[in-house]
């Protein structure tokens, strides 16, 4: 993927990403890193004001797994045994449409939902 210039940044679209890591699981370890995987990248997230609406309307989407699948892989023991452990493995990552957090709470809000309102004095 090429990487998207935000204000001069460059910034990777949301890909997979490897990183090898040595597996340990009950004590047993694996022979040699283990390419295990993860989403990481930029995705579409906006503001802007609808005058439609007349409040603001939030567009937010993350980078996470599209597909998966299960490997497998033998961890060696101290004893001289083997153990199978199982682990889940990224194919393929993209960009999801989620709900939006409103600043300062943490609540989500819904571009929808948006209301108006009052004080009291």
């Amino acid at each position: 993927m090429s990487p998207l210039c935000v204000l001069g940044i460059p910034k990777t679209l949301c890909n997979v990403t490897t990183t090898p890591v040595y597996v340990e699981s009950q004590g047993c370890k694996s022979a040699g890193p283990v390419n295990i995987t993860s989403c990481s990248g930029a995705c579409g997230t906006s503001s802007f004001f609808s005058a439609e609406m007349s409040s603001l309307q939030h567009t937010c989407s993350c980078c996470q797994e599209l597909a998966t699948s299960e490997q497998r892989i033998q961890l060696s023991c101290p004893d001289n045994t083997e153990i199978t452990y199982t682990y889940t493995h990224i194919d393929a990552c993209g960009c999801i449409k989620t709900e939006c957090s409103a600043p300062g709470n943490g609540a989500t809000t819904s571009p929808a939902s948006s209301k108006p309102r009052r004080r009291k004095r």
